[in-house]
């Protein structure tokens, strides 16, 4: 039994109360333990068979047990110094065990101590609660800016965040009022008053809100106002959990901005982008009609290029008969030409036949005169000289008519080479004019030809203008669709 048998009923009612409350073991001054009530052992796990003999450090940390600051604890207790504190422990396996202890010396009738005697209460449950929540706490504050006021909105203190977000020192805001990290007509309105009435009611404040740092910087934080009440309810305190949301609000705010902006803008190209459908569903219709007249003019130039050619050929085969004329012409000038030589040397044989009519008639009267002085002797002969006379006034007379003949054939021959001649010149004219419109005729066939030919490549391309119209007319309603997409995703974004 601990303690011993020889002590008083009241000790030993004390001990037996001890023993039923508290862990109860016990030790030399050296450390090795004596004993054990069930209490201690529940709370370590061991049985006191497992513990006996063995020494305090069974239930220390290695680490700690080799250092210098066990061995002077227990020197002291040892030496007689009581000592009272929250251990850590380890239980069997190694389970950590949180004791609320007292070593207590027990010393004998001379004053030297003969045993240390621990009574423990077995605190595990709460200290693990109460680490659990530290470490909370304390990650909370690692995160976050915490500050606590008085229920009236005086600071009590503030961690290191707050002060950093805020940019203060601790003894520039202890014991001021929350308002000073607020715009002064804030600070003065009945919004405010009733902000720090809820929260002396303690009711608990969360929203996004602005604030004032040092030399009036403008900071947005996310926070909390926690009233934090005692046992009756009352609120003695409020702690404010913040998180710094400065660059995340400015650029909402520079987003916002540039959302209305956005907005803006793509109203502005949305009616762009309409007006533009129009124009091109009205360029598409000005296209079909282009095509269509370029298509009549097409069919035009080429019935145009086919007459062209027919006339080409017309005018090579006038000419080629204007031609053939001409040669004939020339024949007929030459042939002419050879009439009137011929008439000429008729002319000529015409005057020397009256020569020769002259001297016949000559010689006949001559025969006339020689038979007149014959007598009646040369009257057969003057009768012969008489018909010799009247056949060369004949032949006289038909050379006369011969000789007029010919003079009018020399004329109309004349009038004939002179008509051939203009009628050769005039073949010359004719000739050039039709080779000038035959030349002509080619070089139109040829620009017919290109006509047409431009004309074709003119309705292709007009019909992949079409096409392309088509094509720019659907891209743009696909545009102003993604922009009308685009513009409500933004509105959603600004509201």
């Amino acid at each position: 039994m601990l303690f011993g048998k020889q002590v008083s009923g009241d000790t030993r009612g004390i001990i037996a109360a001890l023993n039923a409350s508290q862990a109860v073991i016990e030790f030399t001054p050296r450390g090795e333990i004596l004993t054990a009530n069930s209490n201690f052992l529940n709370a370590v796990g061991y049985s006191l068979s497992e513990i006996a003999g063995k020494h305090h450090s069974l239930f220390c940390d290695p680490a700690y047990v080799s250092s210098d600051a066990y061995r002077q604890f227990w020197q002291s207790l040892a030496n007689g110094e009581f000592k009272s504190n929250v251990f850590k422990r380890f239980g069997k396996g190694g389970r950590i065990v949180w004791l609320q202890a007292t070593y207590n010396p027990i010393r004998d009738g001379s004053g030297k101590v003969t045993k240390v005697v621990k009574f423990a209460s077995d605190i595990t449950e709460a200290k693990m609660s109460e680490v659990d929540q530290k470490g909370k706490i304390e990650a909370i504050s690692r995160a976050q800016a915490v500050i606590e006021f008085t229920p009236e909105g005086k600071v009590i203190t503030a961690n290191q965040n707050f002060l950093d977000v805020l940019g203060y020192r601790l003894d520039e805001i202890v014991g001021r009022p929350h308002s000073q990290f607020c715009e002064p007509a804030y600070a003065a309105s009945d919004a405010y008053r009733r902000f720090w009435d809820d929260l002396r009611a303690g009711k608990f404040q969360v929203a996004e809100y602005k604030r004032l740092g040092k030399g009036g910087r403008e900071v947005y934080i996310q926070a909390n106002y926690n009233p934090i009440f005692d046992d009756t309810g009352a609120v003695v305190k409020v702690v404010k959990f913040a998180t710094d949301t400065t660059e995340a609000v400015r650029r909402r705010i520079r987003n916002e901005n540039l959302s209305q902006t956005i907005n803006t803008d793509l109203g502005d190209v949305m009616q762009r982008m309409v007006e533009a459908t129009q124009m091109t569903s009205s360029a598409t219709s000005a296209s079909s009609d282009t095509g269509a007249i370029i298509n009549s003019v097409a069919a035009a130039s080429e019935e145009l290029s086919q007459s062209v050619r027919e006339i080409a050929q017309n005018m090579g085969s006038a000419r080629v008969n204007v031609e053939n004329v001409f040669k004939h012409a020339e024949g007929a000038t030459v042939s002419a030409t050879g009439l009137n030589k011929s008439a000429a040397a008729m002319t000529n044989i015409v005057t020397l036949i009256q020569d020769i009519a002259g001297q016949i008639n000559l010689l006949a009267l001559n025969a006339t005169i020689e038979s007149a002085r014959a007598g009646e002797a040369g009257k057969g002969f003057a009768v012969v000289a008489s018909e010799v006379k009247n056949l060369a006034n004949q032949a006289a007379n038909s050379t006369k008519t011969i000789a007029a003949e010919i003079t009018n054939i020399q004329s109309v021959t004349g009038e004939v080479v002179e008509a051939l001649d203009l009628i050769s010149g005039s073949m010359d004219t004719v000739l050039e004019n039709v080779a000038s419109v035959a030349s002509a005729m080619e070089q139109q066939d040829a620009v017919t030809n290109e006509i047409s030919g431009n004309m074709q490549t003119a309705v292709s391309a007009i019909g992949q203008i079409n096409d392309s119209l088509g094509r720019i007319n659907h891209t743009f309603a696909s545009v102003t669709e993604a922009s009308e997409k685009v513009k409500g995703d933004v509105e959603v974004l600004v509201a």
